[in-house]
């Protein structure tokens, strides 16, 4: 049977685990890295936040075919990203906001 995986921070992921879901707190780009690496082969979808997801671009489709520091691209795991938190301001590629402002900093 598959299993489902959640990466990203804390307070966003820990919910998942209630409903039987692999969880996995990242704080920064080497924790979710390190997550992806222990993912066991019987997971089959991978929740992300969008900061993970900005993490792991190069290993989830999003950047180029080979991740430079050797993270194995898994084939057959399907990554779905979590919308951005109410009131958060969405990423670009770059870590900006579309409005330049840095990411994670809530408009005044």
């Amino acid at each position: 049977m598959s299993r489902v995986a959640v990466i990203g921070e804390e307070a966003r992921v820990r919910g998942f685990a209630l409903a039987g879901a692999l969880v996995f707190a990242a704080e920064d780009a080497a924790a979710a890295r390190a997550a992806w690496r222990s993912l066991p082969p019987d997971v089959a979808v991978t929740v992300l936040t969008p900061r993970a997801a900005g993490w792991l671009r190069d290993v989830t489709g999003g950047g180029p075919a080979a991740p430079p520091d050797g993270l194995p691209q898994r084939r057959g795991v399907l990554p779905v990203v979590m919308p951005p938190e109410a009131g958060m301001p969405r990423e670009t590629p770059s870590g900006q906001t579309p409005g330049g402002m840095p990411a994670g900093q809530a408009p005044s």
